[in-house]
């Protein structure tokens, strides 16, 4: 599985608010100018976030958009989601990684779960703090 622009312009954006976190709400358009993004594209992006309860955003002049919890809160995966929809790295493995395939039997079934136990544990494990730590 390749992760879209999606998550990678999703979570740039998100550590850039992360660095402000506390801070006043930061602009749509700052951010967008800032990380180099299209704001009509990032527009879509901040929607989806705050749908998902990642983002708060504010109307007026002082208006924009803030992490809605502690960037040491927010799992990497559950952006990942919120901008790609659930994760899966095989077509034959269900939403909480079970084998739905017609084959049951399977000799791989047992790889493939494993592989994706791996990566969700692991964007699980991360969270916004570690994009801006690393950055």
């Amino acid at each position: 599985m390749k992760f879209s622009t999606r998550s990678s312009y999703g979570l740039r954006a998100l550590a850039h608010l992360a660095k402000y976190y506390g801070n006043k709400p930061y602009s749509l358009a700052k951010v967008a100018q800032e990380e180099k993004i299209s704001q009509a594209y990032l527009e879509r992006l901040f929607s989806r976030l705050k749908k998902a309860g990642i983002l708060v955003s504010s109307k007026g002049m002082a208006g924009g958009y803030q992490l809605a919890r502690k960037p040491a809160q927010i799992s990497i995966l559950s952006v990942i989601e919120a901008l790609e929809g659930t994760v899966s790295v095989f077509k034959c493995l269900g939403v909480r990684g079970d084998l739905i395939c017609s084959q049951k039997s399977c000799p791989s079934g047992f790889v493939y779960q494993k592989v994706q136990k791996a990566l969700t544990d692991s964007l699980s494990s991360m969270t916004l703090n570690d994009l801006i730590k690393n950055n």
